[in-house]
């Protein structure tokens, strides 16, 4: 079995990463402007993503937005029992306990992290 290199290696969690993401914006129905909102990526980065065109810089701050990103997916997903209907309803409804929509709120990085946190809170409880 060949053993990876360092660089070898974030190149492979590159593309799986990078695959999450497409697959986690499908299930929910994100369109491009909105993905590229929540990672920090234009509209066209996104399309190029979609189409194996673009992979996540492992060293980049789209990768840890994406990161992130995918610990909502998870979290909700799990805390919702794999309904993605849903989650999907959950994402566009307005939380008075986060003071908005999710997915408005993840457009920017504060947002972003108290979703992420709310949704730990609440798989918590």
């Amino acid at each position: 079995m060949q053993k990876l290199s360092h660089n070898d290696a974030h190149e492979t969690e590159e593309v799986i990463l990078t695959k999450a993401l497409k697959k986690a914006a499908t299930y929910w129905e994100i369109n491009n402007k909105q993905l590229g909102e929540v990672c920090g990526l234009s509209e066209a980065t996104i399309s190029r993503l979609k189409n194996d065109q673009y992979i996540l810089d492992y060293n980049s701050k789209q990768w840890q937005l994406a990161v992130i990103f995918l610990r909502i997916f998870r979290g909700l997903d799990a805390y919702m029992g794999g309904d993605i209907e849903n989650e999907k309803i959950w994402l566009k409804a307005n939380n008075r306990a986060l003071g908005g929509i999710p997915i408005d709120l993840m457009r920017n990085v504060e947002g972003l992290i108290s979703v992420v946190q709310y949704i730990d809170y609440m798989r918590g409880h």
